[in-house]
């Protein structure tokens, strides 16, 4: 039963999205470059999408600076594979 006095609950899914894909590339990314980077870039497209629609800034803010940091770990780790192979 809604309570029409009360306005419904803004759903935050794009900032949970881009929180949740930012820590998954950053933890990811460690080990395997591919996953930082392309959940970096994912994450970092919903957070901007979540800023725009507004909702928990927070939470928006988290997403895009942990998908900005999974994107630079992903590029590290491109960096050091390529020193390690070229070193073989």
């Amino acid at each position: 039963m809604s309570n029409p006095g009360n306005a419904p609950a803004q759903s935050n899914t794009f900032a949970i999205v881009s929180l949740v894909l930012g820590i998954v590339g950053t933890v990811g990314g460690i080990f395997l470059a591919i996953i930082g980077v392309v959940a970096g870039i994912v994450g970092l497209v919903l957070g901007i999408l979540a800023r725009k629609r507004g909702g928990s800034r927070g939470m928006i803010l988290a997403g895009i600076i942990l998908s900005v940091v999974a994107i630079v770990v992903g590029i590290i780790g491109y960096i050091v594979t390529a020193a390690f192979l070229t070193q073989a």
